[in-house]
Order: C-alpha cells, then sequence, then structure tokens
C-alpha cells in the first residue's frame, strides 16, 4: 500500500506522527534495557546451571556405585525392600518471582536427605552399603531439582529473550520507518501546496498590478 494511502497530509498528521516516533523510539529503548538485563540473567543461569550438571553427574556416579555394591554384597531383595519401605510423596512448592515484568517460576528446595529412621527401615535390618547408596540418591534428588528448576528458569527467559528481540526489531525495522516515510510524505506534501499556494499568490498580485497599470 502507498503512503499516500495510508495518511492524510495535514500538519496535525505531521505533528502526530512525530509524537508516535518518539514514543516508539522510548519503547525500543526501554526493550532493549529489559533485553539487556534478561541476557545478563540468562548467563549467570548457564554458569550455574553448567555447575550444577557437574555436580549432578558426580553424584549420580557415586549414588549408582553405592547401589551396585550394595546389591552385589547383600542382594537384590535387601536394596528393593528396603526401597519400598522408604517410599513416600513429596510435595514440591513452585513461586514467581519478577525479572523485569517476566514471571518466573522458582521451585522452593526440598531436601531429600533423611535420616535412617525417616526411611521406615530398622537400622538392624538394614546394612550401612543400602543405607549409604539411599542416602546418595537422596542427595543426588536435591540436584535433580536444583538443575530441573534451573533449566525451568533459563527456558523461560530465553523465551522472553527472543520475544523481546521481536518486539524491538518489529519497532526499528517496520513502524518506525513507515512513520517516518508517512512524515517525508506529508512534509513534502505540504511544503509543494505551499510553493504553488506561493506561486498562485505572485500571480494574483502580478495580474492585479497589470490591471491597476492599464487603469
Amino acid at each position: 500500500m502507498a503512503v499516500e494511502e495510508q495518511v492524510s497530509p495535514t500538519r496535525m498528521n505531521l505533528l502526530m506522527r512525530k509524537a508516535q516516533i518518539k514514543l516508539a523510539q522510548q519503547g525500543v529503548d526501554l526493550l532493549k534495557s529489559k533485553r539487556d538485563a534478561l541476557v545478563q540473567e540468562f548467563f549467570s543461569i548457564v554458569r550455574k546451571l553448567l555447575a550444577s550438571r557437574d555436580e549432578l553427574e558426580r553424584v549420580t556416579h557415586r549414588a549408582y556405585h553405592s547401589l551396585i555394591i550394595a546389591k552385589a554384597v547383600d542382594g537384590p531383595e535387601a536394596v528393593n525392600s528396603a526401597a519400598f519401605a522408604g517410599k513416600r510423596d513429596i510435595l514440591i512448592t513452585i513461586q514467581r518471582r519478577n525479572v523485569w515484568g517476566v514471571k518466573i517460576p522458582n521451585i522452593e528446595k526440598v531436601n531429600f536427605e533423611r535420616y535412617i529412621t525417616g526411611r521406615n527401615v530398622s537400622p538392624i535390618g538394614v546394612s550401612t552399603r543400602v543405607q549409604i547408596a539411599a542416602q546418595r540418591f537422596e542427595q543426588a534428588m536435591n540436584l535433580i531439582l536444583d538443575v530441573a528448576s534451573t533449566e525451568v528458569l533459563l527456558r523461560r527467559i530465553g523465551n522472553e529473550i527472543r520475544k523481546t528481540t521481536r518486539r524491538v526489531n518489529a519497532l526499528e525495522q517496520i513502524l518506525i520507518p513507515r512513520l517516518r516515510a508517512q512524515m517525508r510524505y506529508i512534509r513534502d506534501t505540504l511544503e509543494e501546496r505551499a510553493r504553488e499556494d506561493t506561486f498562485r499568490l505572485k500571480r494574483l498580485k502580478k495580474a492585479k498590478l497589470k490591471k491597476s497599470t492599464a487603469k
């Protein structure tokens, strides 16, 4: 669609386009500030996530090693029996915090580690090897929850960064150029009208002067 089909070339519309461009530019500046803050938060979380994953791999490796030893020495039945006895429900609380207007989910930390008496097994009837395996898997669960919470957070911030970037691009590459093109059209049209009016006034004055001289 041509620019002249979108806007009427009046001084009021010229002033409106100037105000709209100023407002759009302010929006761009705010969105860029928001994006910069989110990017900084994103990389801070990435560093935390990498450290948590390394720790999770280390703890999980130790836990599986302990489980293999417990099964080899005490037998799978003893390990399975202790595992079934220690089953429980875990309540996870998800809170939300605000980062530049973005609602970020935050999983409240839960400590999965228990004393042996909290696993519904007899300290006498369960070997130290099984207890160590259970403890290390509980430690791994703490880290799994931490990593999951961090990954959810990272995904949400990453999505918000992409959305903010699209909005910045839409303003900088589409809206503002279109408003500026409309401004140029209005200004050029008004200047052309002014030149035509000046030319007509000169012709009228010239005609009047000629008529006055002829008398």
